[in-house]
């Protein structure tokens, strides 16, 4: 037997276990991403199964029934799992607005309750209470539906843009450059891209007839978007970086570094500024918002 290199990775093996013991006999995952160098320091995916199941006279009779479980043990969900993102896309649609100069931080929105704007008094909100969308820290810190979903429709129906279409499609620009719908290139295979539809799904599925009313739910992270805990992980170190990030990874260094080691993890070392223009000021108000 010849001993191989040392392969170092950024696991905090204590938040590690931690993160495992919450995912115990749940469905879901856990990432944490270390943000100035996208290092991992955890990952877990529940449910899970026993590796030693996959090896000797068995593996195969255990391969088909693990397969066949509807709880998904050999799915990764961290990288594979596409979930409507719900109120965790609210702070990038609260900077979305503030790039566009549709908003400043003190934009406040009259709900109490509910979101009437379109009609069907839907989404509904938790805080019923004047005020409590005020400005855009507080309706990040109260979570308030009926502002988020405004901000979607003020983004979507921006004049500028000409018509919703072109609209909707400078607001997917937006959530690409936040890594939602793309494949940001963990070093692990078979990642999602997740998903976030272009205007040829509502054409098609509205017969070219719709409107900023039609997916307005888009604006507080659901409809027909979806992401993987990853993405999300990502998309909040590039909040916490103001505009940058490095593609999330396990690999921290190999002991003795080749030539061919060194093109290997050099991807993983750039720097991806995507969204620099936005000012300090705006990162700041939705920081203050999350830490509320």
């Amino acid at each position: 037997a010849v001993a191989g290199r040392g392969l170092r990775t950024y696991l905090d093996i204590d938040l590690q276990l931690m993160a495992e013991r919450m995912m115990k006999d749940k469905v879901g995952a856990v990432v944490a991403i270390e943000p100035k160098t996208g290092g991992i320091l955890a990952m877990a995916s529940g449910p899970v199964f026993n590796p030693n199941d996959l090896t000797g006279p068995e593996k195969n009779k255990n391969y088909s029934r693990l397969i066949l479980d509807v709880a998904g043990p050999l799915l990764n969900r961290a990288i594979q799992g596409r979930y409507e993102p719900g109120s965790t896309f609210k702070p990038l649609g609260g900077l979305i607005a503030l790039d566009e100069g549709l908003i400043s931080p003190s934009y406040g929105y009259p709900c109490f309750g509910r979101y009437t704007a379109c009609g069907s008094g839907k989404p509904a909100c938790t805080h019923s209470s004047a005020g409590h969308a005020a400005n855009l820290r507080l309706a990040i810190a109260n979570s308030c539906n009926s502002y988020f979903t405004q901000l979607y429709r003020m983004a979507v129906d921006n004049r500028k843009y000409g018509n919703v279409r072109d609209g909707y499609m400078k607001w997917k620009e937006y959530l690409n450059e936040f890594g939602l719908g793309t494949r940001l290139g963990v070093d692990l295979p078979s990642e999602d891209r997740g998903f976030i539809p272009d205007t040829s799904v509502y054409n098609k599925e509205y017969r070219g007839s719709w409107s900023s009313c039609t997916n307005l739910t888009l604006g507080i992270g659901q409809d027909k978007m979806g992401a993987t805990p990853l993405q999300l992980a990502n998309a909040m170190c590039i909040i916490a970086n103001k505009g940058y990030y490095y593609t999330p990874h396990f690999v921290k260094k190999i002991d003795g570094e080749t030539e061919e080691d060194t093109a290997l993890l050099n991807r993983y070392r750039i720097k991806h500024e995507v969204l620099t223009h936005i000012s300090d000021e705006a990162y700041s108000a939705v920081m203050d918002g999350m830490e509320d």
